[in-house]
């Protein structure tokens, strides 16, 4: 489910309402795994979904700024994410194959190709609308049951998660309702290795999957991120074009601009 972004029903899971001396029964991976997929809506429901186009407001670094942001996906490995800082426009995105960015910040507005690493954590990623632990097994993935533990004051599941490409992250799933309400790994920043914790929150059903309304993600113990999910359109049609990274504007073309702006 969309985190990373990348992960409803129609009603709050039947398993909140049973007493919590009813889920303390020993359980295995596979039956957490299984009660988190139902919790969620149920693998037909999240198979059913082909495209998400998120939409909301990001605040970062701590406050200091916000920016609108949209996010789309589509089956199998395609994911876009559009959002304005300062009024320049940031662009992540992934087609399955090549990993690229716009980022004004740092490169200017050219669309600019992943390396390597990058396109390695994009392909990891690539499985944003069913997250880590559906199908986990026809994924190549393992899942190991760490224990439980409190996480502000929730119990929880703690799932050892590791990709076939060999990726951990750790899984921490509400012990009453299935439900994630966190997920650590470490990731490339910047060159430098750092710790990655996503909190998810304000669940609500989209099209029979439960689905977090509220994320929030810090780099290292440093808040990053708060984002709010004003809304979510599932199975609209998305042109495939817009997640392949378009050709660098011509050199004639950027002298062109350049005489349209000192006439200004």
């Amino acid at each position: 489910m969309f985190r990373s972004f990348a992960t409803a029903i129609l009603c709050v899971p039947t398993l909140a309402f049973i007493p919590a001396v009813a889920q303390e029964a020993d359980l295995t991976a596979d039956q957490i795994v299984a009660k988190h997929v139902q919790a969620l809506g149920g693998v037909d429901k999240i198979k059913a979904i082909q495209t998400e186009t998120i939409t909301g407001k990001a605040v970062l670094m701590g406050g200091q700024m916000e920016a609108p942001i949209t996010m789309k996906v589509k089956r199998p490995s395609s994911m876009r994410m559009d959002m304005a800082v300062q009024g320049k426009s940031f662009v992540q995105a992934f087609d399955g194959t090549t990993a690229w960015t716009i980022n004004p910040f740092m490169g200017g507005d050219d669309p600019q190709k992943s390396n390597d690493e990058e396109t390695a954590q994009a392909k990891d990623d690539a499985d944003m609308i069913d997250g880590s632990l559906v199908d986990y097994k026809a994924k190549g993935n393992t899942v190991e049951l760490v224990g439980k533990e409190d996480v502000e004051g929730t119990s929880t599941y703690k799932l050892k998660v590791t990709k076939k490409s060999g990726t951990i992250e750790y899984e921490y799933l509400d012990a009453q309702t299935f439900l994630p309400i966190l997920s650590k790994s470490k990731r490339k920043a910047m060159g430098q290795e750092a710790d990655i914790e996503t909190s998810l929150s304000n669940f609500k059903p989209v099209n029979g999957v439960m689905m977090p309304f509220g994320i929030s993600q810090k780099m290292n113990g440093t808040a990053m991120m708060e984002l709010t999910i004003e809304k979510v359109d599932v199975n609209n049609p998305i042109d495939d074009s817009i997640f392949q990274m378009p050709a660098p504007p011509k050199k004639e073309e950027k002298k062109e601009e350049k005489k349209d702006t000192s006439k200004q």
